[in-house]
Order: C-alpha cells, then structure tokens, then sequence
C-alpha cells in the first residue's frame, strides 16, 4: 500500500510539473506589469539614415511577429524603449598586396547603437546596452556569388538564405537583423 501511495504521489508531481511548463511563454520573463512597449523615433548620430529607418521597421516588426509586447504610443506605455545609432562605418576588413598598393578585399559593415529600455510605472530603466552589429561585403557585383561568409553563420553564397543582392546593402540589412535580433533577445531575458 506504501508502494502505491508513492507511485500516485510521484505521478501527481509530474502533472504538475508538466502542467505548469505548459504555461510557460516568452512574455513570462517579462515584468509581469508590462504589458506593452513605445519604441521611440530612434536617434540618428550617424549620416546614414537608411539604417535608421531599416531598423525601425525591422525591430518593430520582430516584436509584433514574436508576440513579445504590444507596441503602444508613448501616453498609453508600461514601457519606453530608446535607440540611438551612434555610428556607422564601413571599415577595411582584409587587405591584400596589389601591384604598387594594398587593396580591400572584404569591407565590415559596422553599425554601434545605445539602446535603453525604460518601466515606467516603476521609473526604472531595465537595460541600458551598447550592441554592435556587423556584416562583411567584398568587391563583387552580386553577394550571392562572393565566396564569403556575409554574416558569420558559417554558410555562403547558395547555402545561406540571406546573401542576396547589392554587397553593401546586403551587409546592411545582415548588420540591422543582426541587432533587432539583440534587443529582441534582451527584452525577453531581462527578468
């Protein structure tokens, strides 16, 4: 009867185990007082304001496409998110031995941004990071045929689905996913 009594008990602590992880969601981590967010015009340091505005578009839509919070307008906000890109450079990433000089080979597509969330109702800011983001490009008229890994993924040219278009703009979009993904992932695992 003991015996029993332990196999009902052990199988009652599973159920509720398992019910209880059945429940779990990627807003559980989030302050149960936050409901939803503003995301602030983002602040512009650079000269490049097509970031600006790919990134606007692209974090907004990963949080509604995640379901993560609503997005609201600053008066009716639990919270505040605030980005401001401090710049954005294309620097030399490998160089090689030209004729008289040495050329380029492959750009890095740098884009540093400050990014800090804010609750509201307990007036305090929950995160306040610096993300850097990049995305290589060489000198190829198309980035689906440069043999280089664009985005450090380990796959290249056909194998890797985001390595389609202009070099450059697609090191852009590469660098801007790259740092939506960021702050997404933050604002899940800030609690």
């Amino acid at each position: 009867m003991n015996m029993r009594l332990i196999k009902q008990f052990i199988l009652l602590i599973f159920f509720l185990l398992m019910s209880s992880c059945s429940f779990y969601s990627l807003k559980g981590t989030i302050p149960a007082h936050i409901k939803n967010i503003c995301i602030s015009p983002i602040i512009n340091k650079s000269m490049d304001q097509e970031v600006v505005d790919f990134l606007d578009d692209k974090l907004n839509q990963l949080i509604l496409d995640q379901n993560i919070l609503e997005i609201v307008n600053y008066d009716n906000a639990d919270s505040k998110l605030d980005i401001t890109v401090i710049e954005v450079l294309d620097i030399p990433y490998t160089i090689s031995q030209g004729d008289q000089f040495e050329k380029v080979d492959e750009w890095k597509f740098l884009i540093k941004t400050n990014v800090v969330w804010s609750d509201f109702q307990k007036g305090e800011i929950l995160f306040n990071i610096n993300v850097s983001e990049w995305g290589i490009y060489g000198d190829s008229i198309d980035i689906s045929n440069d043999g280089i890994d664009n985005d450090g993924d380990g796959f290249i040219d056909s194998n890797d689905s985001d390595e389609i278009g202009a070099p450059r703009d697609t090191a852009k979009l590469i660098a801007i996913n790259k740092i939506a993904d960021k702050i997404s992932t933050k604002i899940i695992s800030t609690w």
